[in-house]
């Protein structure tokens, strides 16, 4: 595992995501009621940048054509998207949020 720090715990309030590029990367940290999470930023259906999307309740919903990922397990959950978006795992340790992206 290759763990990698990428900020403040309070960098990203709940109900909240930011985008990182992290080794080449380009993936979205996410803030909710039951945890951090992380997924890849590229909808699987378009191409299109995920941290330009909405939370709502558990999932990114993207803004090109409104189909939706689970953000804690990256299962497509809306139409048209049908192929799952790789996940990361996340850790909060002594108040830094680390990702590991290996």
């Amino acid at each position: 595992m290759a763990w990698i720090d990428i900020g403040e715990e309070s960098d990203i309030p709940v109900g909240n995501m930011r985008y990182y590029s992290i080794q080449d990367i380009e993936l979205d940290v996410y803030h909710l009621e039951d945890g951090w999470f992380a997924t890849a930023d590229l909808c699987t259906h378009e191409d299109c940048s995920l941290s330009e999307g909405d939370i709502e309740g558990n999932e990114i919903v993207c803004w090109c054509h409104g189909g939706a990922f689970d953000i804690r397990t990256g299962a497509a959950t809306r139409m048209p998207c049908v192929r799952p978006v790789e996940t990361f795992p996340v850790r909060v340790r002594d108040g830094r949020i680390e990702v590991d992206v290996d």
